[in-house]
């Protein structure tokens, strides 16, 4: 009867003995350490990969944000440069209406552009006001 798996036989002492045939090596220890690590080595690799694409990922986020960050300083400066002007205009123009107001000028004006003269004071006559009699009572 066969036995799924049997060997031959093999002979006893020298005479004829025919060598066994290993499918796979004995597992040696030495063997299974190198097997132990070469799946470490595996896993370890996967993960240095996964922590060099992180660290590439955080670089690339601060890079963005710095960058956006610069560029808002930048709009930042410009805006206070442009409320700077704006506070130098506002001010001239203030100067400019406190000169157009002034009695000088008004006088000027009228004489340049309106072509009024000024009248001789002794044909001005300021009207009166008729004395109550009941307020001096």
């Amino acid at each position: 009867m066969a036995i799924v798996g049997a060997r031959p036989a093999t002979g006893i002492g020298l005479v004829r003995r025919r060598p066994r045939v290993r499918t796979r090596p004995a597992p040696t220890r030495a063997r299974a350490r190198r097997v132990a690590r070469s799946r470490g080595t595996v896993g370890s690799i996967s993960t240095v990969l996964v922590a060099i694409a992180a660290a590439a990922g955080l670089c690339l986020f601060y890079l963005t944000q710095s960058t956006h960050v610069a560029a808002l300083g930048y709009q930042i400066d410009g805006l206070q440069a442009r409320v700077a002007d704006l506070r130098a205009q506002e001010q001239q123009l203030t100067f400019e209406i406190g000169v157009a107001r002034s009695p000088s000028t008004i006088e000027v004006e009228a004489q340049n552009e309106l072509r009024l003269v000024p009248l001789d004071p002794t044909v001005v006559r300021f009207a009166t006001r008729p004395i109550d009699q009941d307020l001096l009572k």
